[in-house]
């Protein structure tokens, strides 16, 4: 493959880069279907054409039986940019790789062996690893490379990769870690509350008794994967974390993890107590307020308090959905009573 054609472009949830010998081309990437989908004006600009030759090509595909047409194309919302702004237009016509291959071969073979190899490889880059990455445009935009940065770490500092990391830091070198044991299940309960007091001053159950409220939109949980939070979602504290207190919790995460990989690496003893006193000094180190123990044990109170406020947003949002205006007082009055149930 000729060097100046990029093989690993980078690849968002929408689009990404092919570019090969002076020509670059934004094209649609569907990650579920692991498909690409490019424009008629795609389609020209890939193989140096005007759009209309593009469109007599595609034509002539169809028109020789070579693809199926519904197949081979669907609509998109496209954004592009008209007079110097942004517009989105509705369903404009996209193709499908086959569709950019065979048009490519009957106007520029060259460059469409050169596209079905790029196109090849950075599929099977994105299915074997689940993404893909051009280190060139990486070198070149440190914005860009801040923002990957910023994504591996979120990604990285999930409770659940957090968690792995230590477990298979402590099977390396720990002297005291049973996977089965209550100190293990208290210990990983304790780090949780620990990050979450550093970035918020307070535990993941307390952060749940000040922030759910069924009153704010989203009932103040500020992760969820749909438009509504789901009971799962409400009963956890790292859910209610704004962007800007994730964002702390991700970097502290990350130093954690290193230093147990360190301390793994190096095959230095590791205890669990050690491992609490070295996040300490590491929240002291980052200038964060160290969990001084719990005072009282609310976790109960907690998810019930979840529930209750996560079952009064749903009524609120049933209420205002119908049209009426929401009052708490009524609706503990029962004067939403038989609108509720109606519906």
């Amino acid at each position: 493959m000729p060097k100046d054609i990029q093989p690993y472009p980078v690849v968002s949830e929408k689009a990404m880069l092919f570019a090969d010998d002076g020509v670059e081309v934004s094209l649609r990437f569907d990650p579920e279907e692991q498909s690409i989908w490019a424009t008629y004006q795609n389609i020209a600009d890939l193989f140096g054409v005007d759009v209309s030759v593009a469109k007599k090509h595609v034509k002539n595909v169809y028109v020789d039986e070579e693809l199926e047409k519904i197949a081979t194309s669907a609509k998109f919302a496209l954004v592009q940019i008209e007079g110097g702004r942004p517009v989105q237009r509705e369903g404009v016509l996209h193709f499908n790789l086959d569709m950019i291959i065979s048009v490519g071969y009957r106007v520029n073979a060259k460059r469409a062996v050169r596209f079905r190899q790029w196109a090849t490889k950075t599929l099977k880059a994105f299915i074997e690893q689940g993404y893909v990455i051009n280190e060139k445009a990486l070198r070149e935009s440190p914005e860009k490379l801040n923002q990957l940065a910023a994504a591996v770490r979120a990604l990285r500092s999930e409770e659940k990769q957090v968690y792995a990391k230590v477990r298979e830091c402590f099977k390396i070198c720990s002297s005291d870690y049973d996977p089965g044991s209550k100190q293990v299940r208290s210990f990983y309960a304790l780090l949780q509350d620990k990050f979450h007091h550093a970035v918020t001053g307070m535990t993941s159950s307390k952060l749940i008794l000040d922030r759910a409220d069924h009153h704010a939109e989203g009932m103040g949980v500020q992760t969820m994967r749909g438009d509504f939070p789901t009971l799962d979602e409400a009963k956890t504290g790292k859910n209610y974390l704004r962007s800007d207190e994730l964002y702390r919790l991700h970097i502290l995460s990350e130093q954690f993890m290193l230093f147990a990989e360190g301390t793994a690496l190096a095959k230095r003893e590791m205890t669990m107590d050690s491992l609490h006193k070295q996040l300490d000094r590491l929240l002291v180190l980052n200038d964060y307020p160290v969990f001084s123990g719990y005072e009282d044990f609310i976790k109960e109170e907690a998810v019930n308090h979840a529930k209750q406020e996560l079952g009064l947003y749903k009524k609120r949002k049933k209420i205002e959905a119908l049209g009426y205006a929401y009052d708490e007082e009524a609706l503990a009055a029962g004067e939403y009573d038989e609108l509720l149930i109606e519906h």
